[in-house]
């Protein structure tokens, strides 16, 4: 009985996080004093396809501010996710709850509502907090956006097809700079299929031979696999 609850709290004890994360947030959130927010550009939206700024009030929903780790942090997570899968290991198969990655890998609590706070006071609507505390998705217009991180949004035309997208980098508050490492959800670019058309594999009629699905199950013996 003793051996059991030794073992239960050893677990316990190894899933939480042996100190509270440090405060990266030193100083306050001053708007006047920002950095750049480099890669944040599409080679798409550029000059040749644009088509002008959208409207003032023009609507973005899904923006998102990424949480960088800690050099600390992150050396912390290697190693973890080393032991993870390290049978040897006392860390072996001993997941983390998104809490307890919070804990241990995201931003602290206090890091997390001064943003929220910011985000707040620009006029954004906050939409979800990440429950690692690794990203905040908010919403607003491209007025705020421009305000806020001093980039416009512009339409382009790509093709005869109109999207929308930063014009520029965007950049943050300087007090920022250690702790936010992206801004996205600022276009509606999405990634396009190199193939536009799959053509089925199939033994031919004049004799050429290609394989389809069941050819390469046999080849390769995966039928127990897939049953």
């Amino acid at each position: 009985m003793r051996g059991r609850f030794l073992t239960c709290w050893i677990l316990i004890a190894l899933a939480s996080p042996a100190v509270a994360q440090p405060n990266r947030i030193t100083s306050g959130i001053d708007n006047s004093l920002t950095v750049l927010v480099s890669g944040r550009t599409l080679r798409l939206a550029n000059a040749g396809n644009d088509s002008g700024p959208v409207d003032s009030s023009f609507p973005l929903a899904g923006i998102t501010l990424t949480l960088a780790r800690s050099a600390a942090q992150q050396a912390d997570l290697d190693q973890l996710l080393l032991a993870q899968q390290n049978p040897r290991s006392s860390h072996f198969h001993q997941w983390l709850t998104p809490e307890q990655f919070a804990d241990r890998f995201g931003a602290s609590q206090s890091d997390l509502a001064q943003i929220q706070g910011w985000l707040r006071a620009q006029g954004f609507a906050l939409d979800y907090t990440a429950r690692s505390r690794t990203y905040v998705a908010f919403s607003g217009t491209a007025q705020q956006v421009q305000t806020t991180f001093h980039t416009e949004i512009h339409r382009y035309n790509v093709g005869g097809q109109i999207h929308y997208s930063n014009a520029t980098n965007p950049s943050i508050p300087a007090a920022l700079a250690g702790l936010v490492s992206g801004v996205d959800g600022l276009d509606d670019f999405r990634p396009q299929p190199l193939v536009r058309e799959a053509l089925p594999r199939l033994n031919g009629s004049r004799g050429q031979h290609e394989l389809a699905p069941a050819d390469f199950a046999a080849i390769y013996d995966v039928t127990p696999l897939y049953n």
